[in-house]
C-alpha cells in the first residue's frame, strides 16, 4: 500500500486529442510487469475490433539508444479497465482502484473548466444535495455523508473565493 500511495497518479492520465488516456509504458512501470508482456496483453484482449479502435491506440516511438522505433499503446480508461482486470494481487487492486480516481479526476477537472464559476457553484449544490438525501437512508450512508461534508465546505469556500470581487481599499 505505501508504494501506491507515493504515486502521484493525476500524472498518468493526460489528454489526447478530446481523450483521457493513459500508456502502457506507464501501465507495465507501475504493476511491475515487462512492456513486452503488457504489449502482448494487450494483443491478445479477445475483444471487439471496434471497442479496440475506440480505445486503444497503437504507437511507435523512436527509442534514443538505438533509434529504431518502438511500440507503445495509448488506451481510454474503459481499455485500461478491460486490460487491467486481468491483473491480479492486493497491489494490482490497489493500483486499478487509484487509476480509476485519477481518470476521475482529471475528467471533473476537465469539465469544471468548461462551466463558470456560477455553473460549478450550483453543480456542488446539487452534489451536495444529493449527498444529504443519501444520507438520510441509512447509517452507512450517513457515514459517508459526514465524510462528504469537510469537502463540500472546503469547495464551497474555494469557489466562494473566487466569485467575490475584491474589494479595493484606498
Amino acid at each position: 500500500m505505501n508504494d501506491v500511495a507515493m504515486i502521484n497518479f493525476h500524472d498518468f492520465v493526460m489528454m489526447s486529442g478530446d481523450k483521457l488516456v493513459t500508456d502502457s509504458r506507464r501501465v507495465a512501470k507501475h504493476f511491475g510487469k515487462q512492456h513486452a508482456k503488457v504489449l502482448r496483453a494487450i494483443r491478445n484482449l479477445g475483444c471487439s475490433e471496434k471497442f479496440r479502435l475506440a480505445n486503444f491506440g497503437e504507437c511507435l516511438e523512436i527509442n534514443k539508444l538505438s533509434k529504431k522505433p518502438e511500440p507503445f499503446y495509448t488506451m481510454t480508461k474503459d481499455g485500461f479497465m478491460f486490460l487491467v482486470m486481468r491483473f491480479t494481487g492486493q497491489k494490482a487492486a490497489e493500483i486499478q482502484e487509484a487509476f480509476i480516481n485519477a481518470f476521475n479526476w482529471m475528467a471533473e477537472q476537465l469539465r469544471n473548466a468548461s462551466m463558470g464559476l456560477w455553473q460549478q457553484k450550483q453543480a456542488l449544490i446539487a452534489k451536495e444535495t444529493e449527498s444529504k438525501a443519501k444520507g438520510t437512508y441509512g447509517s452507512r450512508l450517513m457515514l459517508s455523508r459526514k465524510k462528504e461534508i469537510p469537502k463540500f465546505r472546503e469547495e464551497h469556500a474555494r469557489l466562494d473565493s473566487l466569485i467575490q470581487i475584491p474589494l479595493m481599499l484606498a
